[in-house]
């Protein structure tokens, strides 16, 4: 059986800032590029024959040389294993492109704007393709080559696959992949990764980004790595971020003290992940019910944790252990608010009743003082 082996990665967005991590956002943007180069050694050590990008790989056109003089160095040094880039809407191929100012590699093939394809003989394989001209790709993806099934025919594209036409960053349709012939289609510009399917007779999948951006980007990120044949796609997930972004829930219920608060969510990350629990990025949820008289300051447990885990921020959802309908009594301004509000909790549906709760909350610690304006 003839097969290819590729690995496919997308969107690793090299020069994009994580600027609310403040001092650490500059020191980001060069892991970024680190992961760039675990990828390169990955199709190195692995002998694919093809790597396939499909889209964004710089965070913009507008981008130092410093990190574009590296990542052609890394695209040199595997010379020969096939590279073919489709542009993406953060680095369309136009005149401000790098990939149209510098010297290009000679084993990479960056697909133009229009509908095109790489042949590579050896290797009885084409890539097709089609690069973002411009920040935006209205429309409905059509393709006017035909494949040619003597071939194992690849797409590297970058787009939405969706079942209208309405995305700005060129729609995919279902119809589109079952009419398409490939054998598998490497997608890019969704982040998160999706499984390798199957529409029509065609492969399909997004690897997601390498290096999450964000605390929307949760989780392992990582590539595709594996063959292709006329028969069959037998890709592995392999992770390769230099650190995950992690959402944490952490029950504080009966902590009294900051030291405390700060060393029980240390020793609950260490437990979850105990190889990389100080490499990780984390937002952690506060919960459960505490005293009225605890002293949470988010700050103080904030700084705690960030002198063991690479970045940690924080967000107080406890509740206080208090008796409501006593306050409810109370002839004074927090008396009257609580009451109100348990009146309002008791005639709400069950999503309103969690929402008003919280609002409960929120408002007996405005009394004391101890609402920060990101709380609600």
């Amino acid at each position: 059986m003839n097969l290819v082996k590729i690995l496919h990665c997308a969107d690793i967005h090299i020069g994009a800032a994580e600027s609310s991590l403040g001092a650490l956002a500059e020191s980001r943007r060069t892991e970024t590029l680190i992961t760039f180069e675990k990828i390169i050694n990955l199709a190195k050590e692995n002998c694919v024959d093809i790597l396939l990008i499909a889209g964004d790989l710089f965070n913009s056109n507008n981008i130092e040389k410093s990190f574009t003089n590296r990542v052609f160095e890394c695209f040199n040094s595997i010379p020969d294993i096939k590279i073919v880039y489709s542009a993406g809407n953060h680095d369309p191929l136009n005149a401000d492109s790098p990939f149209k100012k510098e010297q290009l590699p000679k084993n990479l093939f960056v697909l133009d704007t229009k509908d095109c394809f790489v042949e590579f003989s050896e290797l009885n394989t084409r890539v097709y393709g089609k690069s973002f001209k411009e920040v935006y790709m209205q429309g409905a993806h059509r393709f006017s080559l035909n494949a040619d099934n003597n071939y194992i025919n690849l797409m590297c594209i970058h787009g939405e696959i969706r079942s209208d036409l309405g995305s700005d960053y060129n729609s995919i349709t279902g119809d589109f992949i079952k009419s398409s012939n490939m054998d598998y289609i490497a997608l890019g510009h969704v982040h998160k990764r999706s499984e390798v399917g199957k529409i029509g007779n065609t492969y399909v999948s997004y690897p997601g980004c390498p290096e999450g951006q964000g605390f929307d980007e949760l989780g392992e990120k990582g590539v595709y790595i594996g063959t292709v044949s006329k028969e069959s796609c037998d890709l592995q997930f392999v992770s390769v971020a230099k650190r995950m972004h992690l959402a944490e829930s952490i029950d504080i219920s009966g902590l009294s003290s900051s030291n405390e608060i700060a060393e029980h969510i240390l020793n609950a990350l260490k437990e979850k992940y105990p190889d990389s629990y100080a490499d990780n990025l984390y937002k952690i949820i506060l919960t459960g019910a505490i005293n009225d008289d605890v002293n949470l300051s988010l700050p103080e447990i904030s700084t705690r944790l960030n002198d063991s885990v690479y970045f940690a921020k924080l967000r107080d959802k406890t509740e206080f252990k208090l008796d409501f309908e006593a306050l409810a009594q109370e002839n004074t301004l927090k008396g009257i608010f609580v009451k109100n509000m348990l009146s309002k909790i008791s005639d709400a549906d069950e999503e309103q009743k969690q929402l008003l709760t919280h609002a409960l909350n929120i408002g007996i610690k405005a009394f004391s003082g101890e609402v920060n304006y990101d709380e609600t």
